[in-house]
């Protein structure tokens, strides 16, 4: 964590160096999009319950606020933290149909953005801060073992928890369109970034809560704590 907070204070440094060239009017491209491959690593006493990281996507829609190099907009994210899986008769009256059971921990992440970032330059460092929630849920699902088709599916246990953050990264230009005026049209580039969350306390379920009798009868052991998670990122921007 001490590592993270020191990398996002030296990314001023390197980010003013390129201020200067990010208010061009000319080549302006107000709108940013992008989609990530995420790996989330649960932090503190998150870590202590949860052992496995999640891994899942995002993605995200920006703006520039006129010709200033700062994008506000709204990222989502989808992390499943751990999934089982066992084969099971339909019913007991159907004992010769064996279906799938998978049962998926998840984590949906919804924040609001405010980033500081150069406009224009091949290479383009920012920093962002972010506020919005957590959203975990355990959900299980009977599949066709077969063609993998859902049959029918249930939210076993979820919970919501507030969650702020800060993040840092850079985005490399991979490809650029712009028109004979020097409009610029189009961006594309890969971006490479991490951001730690902060999380409220909530209730969840982990790989191995669901615990089944022999009566048939169900027990969830439901864990509490903090979300916090620290989540490096990679993946394609499109500014247009």
């Amino acid at each position: 964590m001490k590592a993270f907070l020191a990398a996002v204070s030296s990314v001023p440094v390197v980010l003013a160096f390129w201020l200067g060239i990010s208010c061009t009017p000319a080549l302006a491209r107000d709108f940013d999009a992008g989609l990530d491959f995420l790996v989330g690593l649960p932090q503190d006493e998150f870590r202590d319950r949860i052992e496995d990281e999640g891994y899942g996507v995002s993605g995200h829609f920006g703006y520039f606020l006129g010709h200033l190099p700062v994008m506000i907009g709204a990222d989502i994210g989808y992390l499943n933290y751990g999934t089982e899986t066992r084969h099971e008769p339909f019913s007991f009256t159907i004992p010769e149909v064996i279906v799938k059971v998978r049962t998926t921990n998840n984590i949906l992440m919804l924040h609001g953005f405010a980033r500081l970032q150069p406009r224009e330059g091949p290479v383009r460092p920012y920093v962002e801060g972010l506020w919005g929630f957590k959203y975990l849920f355990t959900r299980t699902s009977i599949e066709d073992d077969f063609f993998d088709q859902r049959i029918a599916s249930f939210t076993n246990f979820d919970d919501l928890a507030q969650s702020w953050g800060v993040g840092t990264g850079f985005d490399i230009r991979l490809w650029s369109s712009s028109h004979p005026s020097g409009r610029g049209l189009a961006d594309v580039s890969l971006n490479v970034s991490a951001r730690y969350l902060w999380g409220s306390e909530a209730d969840y379920l982990r790989k191995g809560s669901i615990q089944r009798d022999f009566d048939g009868s169900v027990i969830f052991l439901v864990e509490r704590s903090r979300t916090d998670m620290l989540i490096p990122q990679i993946g394609i921007r499109v500014r247009f």
